[in-house]
């Protein structure tokens, strides 16, 4: 019996497209750098901002030397800070906010809800079963973002990559979760729509999943999971 679901967000409930490679993002943004006194060339900045990631990578990686480079995630918002203390500038929050909003404003080309998202959400809860979030993403834009599109509210809880500093399908990041809020894997169940971020790590975290390809699904190279089934539609979730 399910009484838990674990929903991805980007490419599950959330269409999304970005692209960070644009040279209009890094002029714009190496403009407003420069505004605060952090003055950078777009291609001075596209680099800094590079090594200010692996740097931070290394960083978490040098706290916990078991986990893979690919297992780790960054925490953005240090990344920004660094840009901004390479030029002598010390950065408040609202700043490191704003820029990471800016940032991810630059490069999004849509940001929408998938049909019917809201409308599970609402209905799993009404049923009076658990519904938590469990992305790989960052707090400084998800946090707006599932505000924006008038979600937030409807999740019991809410884990995000960037706070644990792992993302799936490391273990570590299930079992973050499933101890934050005294889960039981085996009624659980994730939603998702890459095979192997949400359902591998799912079943080896001994949870069920339900997989749905989107078109920001990634290539299918390998089958589905035991205990994972496919979906056509989030509708079909209320089944």
């Amino acid at each position: 019996m399910i009484h838990t679901y674990l929903f991805d967000l980007y490419g599950t409930l959330v269409d999304i497209r970005t692209e960070e490679s644009m040279p209009s993002l890094w002029r714009r943004m190496a403009l407003f750098l420069s505004l605060q006194g952090a003055a950078y060339t777009a291609d001075e900045l596209k680099t800094a901002y590079s090594k200010a990631i692996e740097a931070e990578i290394d960083r978490r990686r040098a706290l916990t030397p078991s986990l893979t480079r690919e297992h780790i995630e960054p925490d953005i918002l240090r990344a920004f800070n660094a840009l901004f203390a390479n030029k002598g500038v010390t950065a408040n929050d609202t700043l490191l906010q704003d820029v990471a909003l800016l940032f991810r404003t630059l490069s999004m080309g849509h940001l929408r809800l998938y049909p019917d998202a809201k409308k599970v959400l609402r209905t799993l809860r009404k049923q009076g079963k658990g519904v938590y979030l469990l992305s790989n993403a960052q707090r400084a834009f998800t946090m707006p973002e599932l505000n924006k599109l008038e979600i937030a509210s409807l999740f019991d809880g809410i884990i995000l990559s960037s706070d644990v500093g792992v993302k799936k399908p490391d273990g570590a990041i299930f079992a973050y979760i499933l101890a934050k809020y005294d889960l039981n894997p085996k009624t659980c169940l994730m939603v998702g729509n890459d095979i192997a971020a949400d359902m591998m790590g799912a079943e080896a975290a001994g949870i069920a999943g339900r997989y749905i390809h989107t078109k920001q699904s990634p290539p299918i190279r390998r089958p589905l999971p035991r205990g994972c089934k496919e979906i056509d539609r989030l509708v079909d979730l209320l089944e």
